[in-house]
């Protein structure tokens, strides 16, 4: 307990002292030293601190009074302490008068205004005393000035009390005339230099002459009949020396408030014409937070843009982040229309302030609004905006979020200027973009659907829009790091090309052909609408939509009838069966209308004969253009004559189609000395059976070898063998294509069945 004490009474009151107190002899004036001071728990907060250790000092008596004084004129009291005989006062920002006019280089008609406004408050503080019937008695030496210019009254410490009655007759000591007489020889010194050894008031020598008459009347022993308050009034008439352009301007700051709406837009009119008659200090400490504190406070409005942005340049980096940013961010939530196209248009000047945390976290998504507002100038101020603020975006708002609003623009914008502006921004900031999005889409499939799709919508384009914009597109694909791309490419630059060559040739025909490019409706594209060289594109891109590629699986086989068949399956063929359904289209295209479960060549039989009638047809490119590949008829497995004493009769060759694919990887071809079961014939005699087998051999070589020819994708769509360039004759009477697929589709169905019945009655047979 006795150390806590101990520590308790040996703490230095100076570390406890909330602000920081100089260790310097500080500026001596007036009979006490002074400094720059600060709060120790907030350092943005400035203050000035003065001390004397003279017994004599009037110090203390000063900030006992200034502790009881409350007034917009008269200092500001902050704190006060006591140290080893040493007093400390601590007020607001401020030095004296004389020092400020000797550190201010201040020209003739700047140095009248920063009077006339500094005298202006000085009476105010008089006329507050006054009215309590005290008088100051030490005008002269105890004027300071505020950080903002604002003259402040101080040194309290000779204050009398004084009645103008009969009893008490007129002094020097006891009336008005010592105060006014007193800030007459301050004006005087203010223009003709400070002298210590005036002690009563001179001629005005340098003073101006609108500031005599005043002089005069406070300087003569008639002072005393005056009141401060009269003396106001009459100079802020027409004509008076605080009937000006400062003092109005910062008097209607101060009372911004109490004015009417019709008032407040003039004035800011003016203002921002006579913002160069104010000094650095009263612009950046006196103006700027009254103008600030009008937005909050009030409904200033775009008004306040200008002066702020002017004022601005005045402070350093720290202070313009303190004072400005935190303003700029409401300004960007404001719903005002025109107080965020005046602050779009100023861009340049608070942009490089901005940091990027600010600027991504605070501001982007309030700005980001901007693009999809219904005003033409909202949207077209946010673009050009966008120069100035792309290097300091993060790369999810400046490739993500700002690609996606300007591709929206510029291609959907009804006013052509913003689409300009927004080619040219995207040209501006392309350097700040990441090379993976202002490069060509690194995603294979996504190349090849742009082609599919030019090729798919030719008819939209005029022949010179292919000539200058769709040939240069395609050319550089022919030169992808993925042959399917490339392939793509060749393709639809020659369909292209022989557009323009027929049109070249034919000229009577360019109507016809460019007859879609302004032709209304709504429609999907079908192949009524597009030529024979782009159908390949039209069935691949309405075939299917991109899916991305799932991971490999191995699923237990099972028949699309039900799971009899796989539950009364050997164990011992489980893995052969797993290996064979592991699906080997690695493309992610292939997977969308497979069938599953279908594990051997009865099951397989099975599906076809359950299946629902598909319908197929010859020229069907919506399946497997991505692959690229030559189609070949699918052969079966034939199973090994020992694994079963009665072998399953193989299904005869079916030509593939797109419509349903096989979830089996390419079988491997049969045993050369077993193509008798590979055809499914029986073993006869010698003689004509023989030749019959022979010419039988031949024929299905034959129609193997024409069904296993590799498709280039251009010549393969019709049937006619018609050369022209765009007959649709491939796709004449789809009714009968389809008629006909349905009849080959129903043959098989039947053919199916009856080997199926075969396989039951011989089965049957066995049994018995």
């Amino acid at each position: 307990m006795a150390s806590v004490l101990s520590s308790f009474f040996s703490r230095d009151p100076k570390s406890q002292f909330a602000y920081d107190i100089p260790q310097g002899p500080g500026t001596y004036y007036n009979g006490v030293n002074f400094g720059d001071s600060f709060k120790k728990a907030e350092a943005d907060e400035l203050a000035t601190i003065f001390w004397s250790s003279s017994p004599s000092s009037t110090l203390k008596v000063q900030a006992q009074k200034l502790r009881t004084m409350r007034h917009p004129d008269i200092l500001t009291y902050l704190d006060s302490i006591e140290v080893d005989n040493t007093f400390y006062l601590v007020t607001e920002k401020c030095k004296p008068l004389s020092v400020y006019l000797e550190d201010m280089t201040l020209n003739g008609p700047q140095k009248e205004f920063v009077v006339s406004w500094g005298l202006f408050r000085i009476m105010n503080a008089l006329k507050f005393l006054h009215e309590a019937n005290l008088s100051h008695e030490n005008v002269r030496r105890s004027i300071y000035v505020t950080a903002g210019g604002d003259w402040k009254l101080a040194g309290f410490e000779r204050v009398t009390q004084f009645t103008l009655t009969s009893t008490h007759p007129l002094s020097d000591f006891s009336s008005p005339r010592t105060d006014l007489n007193q800030l007459a020889i301050l004006l005087w010194e203010v223009f003709n230099g400070f002298k210590e050894g005036i002690t009563k008031p001179e001629a005005p020598g340098r003073m101006p002459q609108q500031l005599h008459e005043l002089y005069k009347k406070m300087a003569t022993p008639a002072a005393a009949k005056l009141t401060v308050a009269e003396l106001i009034k009459e100079n802020r008439t027409r004509g008076g020396f605080f009937k000006n352009k400062f003092v109005d301007t910062l008097l209607f700051l101060e009372e911004f408030q109490l004015k009417e709406t019709n008032e407040k837009q003039p004035f800011f009119v003016h203002l921002r014409e006579n913002l160069d008659i104010f000094p650095d200090d009263i612009a950046k400490y006196k103006v700027l937070p009254k103008i600030i504190e009008t937005y909050e406070y009030g409904d200033a409005g775009p008004n306040i843009l200008i002066p702020l942005f002017k004022l601005g340049r005045l402070l350093a980096e720290d202070e313009y982040q303190r004072r400005i940013v935190p303003c700029l961010v409401k300004l960007f939530g404001s719903p005002d229309r025109t107080t965020r196209v005046k602050l779009l248009e100023r861009i340049d000047e608070f942009a490089p302030h901005l940091s990027s945390q600010v600027l991504n976290d605070k501001i982007f998504a309030n700005l980001a609004s901007g693009f999809l507002d219904t005003s033409p100038a909202v949207r077209e101020s946010t673009v050009k905006a966008m120069v100035s603020l792309a290097e300091k975006l993060n790369f999810h708002n400046l490739n993500v979020e700002l690609m996606k609003y300007l591709a929206r623009l510029q291609g959907a914008d009804e006013h052509g200027g913003i689409r300009t502006n927004t080619t040219i921004c995207l040209g501006k900031i392309a350097s700040f973009l990441d090379p993976s999005k202002r490069q060509m889409d690194p995603f294979p499939p996504s190349r090849m659907a742009a082609v599919l799709a030019l090729s798919a919508t030719q008819q939209f384009y005029t022949l010179m829009d292919i000539a200058n914009r769709v040939l240069p597109a395609l050319a550089p694909l022919t030169c992808d790091v993925e042959k399917q791309v490339r392939d793509q490419a060749f393709k639809a630059i020659k369909g292209f090309m022989e557009n323009l060559e027929k049109a070249s040739e034919h000229p009577e025909l360019i109507p016809e052909i460019e007859s879609q490019v302004k032709a209304g409706g709504r429609f999907l594209l079908n192949s009524d609408k597009v030529p024979q060289w782009a159908q390949w594109a039209l069935k691949s891109l309405s075939g299917k939509f991109y899916k991305g590629t799932p991971p490999p699986e191995n699923r237990p086989a099972t028949s699309p009838e039900g799971s009899d068949a796989s539950k009364a399956a050997p164990s011992a063929a489980a893995p052969e069966e797993k290996k064979l359904e592991q699906s080997t289209d690695v493309d992610g295209w292939g997977d969308l209308d497979e069938p599953s479960g279908i594990g051997s060549i009865d099951e397989w039989a099975d599906a076809l004969e359950s299946a629902p009638p598909v319908k197929s047809d010859e020229d069907d490119w919506s399946s497997g253009w991505e692959t690229l590949k030559p189609t070949t008829a699918a052969i079966p497995t034939i199973p090994p004559p020992s694994a079963d004493p009665f072998p399953k009769k193989p299904i005869a060759e079916k030509k593939a189609t797109g419509g349903l694919k096989l979830a089996l990887p390419k079988p491997k071809p049969p045993p050369v000395d077993d193509i008798d079961s590979l055809l499914g014939i029986k073993p006869t005699g010698s003689g004509a059976g023989a030749d019959k087998l022979t010419a039988s051999i031949s024929s299905q070589l034959s129609i193997s070898k024409q069904k296993t020819t590799t498709s280039s994708g251009w010549g393969d769509f019709g049937s006619s063998g018609s050369g022209k360039f765009d007959a649709n004759s491939w796709g004449d009477d789809l009714t009968a294509r389809k008629t006909d697929a349905a009849a080959r589709n129903e043959a098989r169905r039947k053919e199916l069945a009856e080997k199926k019945a075969s396989r039951t009655t011989t089965k049957q047979t066995v049994n018995f």
